[in-house]
């Protein structure tokens, strides 16, 4: 397996079509062909279904893109770095990567103390949605990120953090505050609130709703805490969110809801990457306080 040979896949799956790719490459179809050939043998597996029309990935070709994808990014960010490294390039600040739901509850629980053991790092947190995480990881864009969701990926290595349970919010003069824990019937027609990210927990809500022939009353979405804790608290939503969400918000109750399952918060990095001195300090201070 080459480099050009993987440039070629990566054209192939693009265009659809060898032809097409030989054009753009400014090389020979046969070349090409070649090359898929030497790869389907080195695979043991059949990579692109052929046809009239062009070609489409087989399901061990997707396998082999995903591969190929994460090894691409890889590469280029370590020749980025290399670059960077002999042009003396000066030490930037740790980046890492946050997820809207569990901001609060990462920077209390770990930022904060790593900041005061190290205050000669620097750190950088951003907050993005958990699905462009392997893509900022990969790209070198971040050197590790806080999510709940795992990794399917040879190329990361993740930190099993802390259980950051499912949690309805209410207040504490509404009826269903007094409830120790909620069942899907005790929510079938409350005013539902979610805040205004791509959550897993929302497609678990509507397979449970399903089942009942129901549909989640959702009246509210948005990015504003403040907004979803003063109708919270007025009692005129019931949000659904992680307890790292609402740990904090006072006179409001978080009940559990009994349908779900606590979702595991960990830290996420590109094992096949070399670090700086930054990110290797705070791998060391995380491990210490998972033990």
């Amino acid at each position: 397996m080459t480099l050009k040979q993987i440039s070629y896949f990566q054209a192939v799956c693009e265009k659809g079509n060898i032809s097409s790719a030989a054009e753009d490459l400014f090389v020979a179809r046969s070349v090409i062909s070649r090359a898929i050939a030497d790869l389907e043998d080195e695979f043991g597996a059949e990579l692109f279904v052929r046809s009239k029309n062009g070609v489409v990935l087989t399901d061990s070709g997707r396998i082999v893109a995903k591969l190929f994808s994460g090894f691409t990014a890889c590469y280029n960010t370590t020749r980025a770095r290399i670059h960077q490294l002999h042009q003396g390039a000066l030490a930037r600040p740790l980046r890492l990567g946050v997820t809207p739901t569990n901001a609060y509850g990462v920077y209390r629980t770990y930022l904060d103390g790593f900041q005061h053991l190290h205050p000669e790092i620097t750190f950088r947190v951003e907050e993005h949605s958990a699905f462009d995480a392997w893509k900022l990881l990969l790209d070198g864009e971040l050197d590790a990120f806080f999510t709940p969701a795992r990794p399917d990926s040879a190329f990361f290595q993740c930190l099993e953090l802390y259980q950051n349970p499912i949690m309805l919010g209410a207040a504490e003069k509404t009826p269903i505050a007094q409830k120790g824990s909620i069942s899907i019937g005790d929510i079938l027609d409350l005013p539902l609130a979610f805040f205004n990210a791509p959550m897993p927990i929302e497609a678990i809500l509507n397979a449970c709703f399903q089942t009942l022939g129901k549909t989640p009353n959702v009246v509210l979405r948005t990015s504003d805490q403040l907004l979803l804790r003063e109708l919270t608290m007025q009692g005129q939503i019931y949000p659904i969110l992680p307890l790292d969400m609402m740990g904090t918000w006072q006179n409001i109750r978080q009940i559990p809801l009994d349908f779900f399952h606590p979702t595991n918060n960990r830290m996420v990095w590109v094992g096949a990457l070399s670090h700086n001195r930054e990110m290797e300090v705070f791998l060391q201070y995380m491990e210490k306080q998972i033990i």
